[in-house]
């Protein structure tokens, strides 16, 4: 059996499955002073697997460098809403706080919500996303 042929069948499958498992959620300040862009898994719990969060000319990532990366240090989602902190790296601060909740009648909904950066400000949002 050739062991490094099934190994890499293996990880192409995980790998492309993974494109089909996600979803994208973007949000705008209406005045243009910040947005979020959030990639969201999909799974059983709310999994932010990636995010940009822009604020003036400042700009945080999951997997940015320095003092520009974040990760999703807690994530929870309940119907009609969902709240997100991203943290430094090491866990040790807050950085942003995404909150967001939605609204739907028959074929119409809408998502909104707020972000506040520590230390640099607090924001409306609109959003488009799944």
């Amino acid at each position: 059996m050739n062991y490094g042929l099934v190994a890499a069948t293996l990880v192409f499958s995980m790998v492309s499955g993974g494109a089909f498992a996600t979803g994208a959620i973007e949000c705008n300040d209406p005045e243009g002073q910040a947005s979020v862009n959030l990639t969201i898994g999909s799974l059983p719990i709310l999994a932010v697997v990636g995010a940009q969060i822009s604020a003036g000319d400042q700009q945080w990532a999951i997997g940015g460098e320095g003092e520009n990366a974040i990760i999703s240090g807690q994530a929870f989602q309940a119907p009609g809403e969902m709240r997100i902190d991203f943290t430094d790296p090491n866990v040790e601060r807050v950085m942003a706080e995404v909150r967001l909740f939605s609204a739907s009648e028959d074929k119409d909904s809408v998502l909104a919500g707020t972000l506040r950066i520590a230390d640099v400000g607090a924001y409306a949002l609109v959003c488009a996303g799944p």
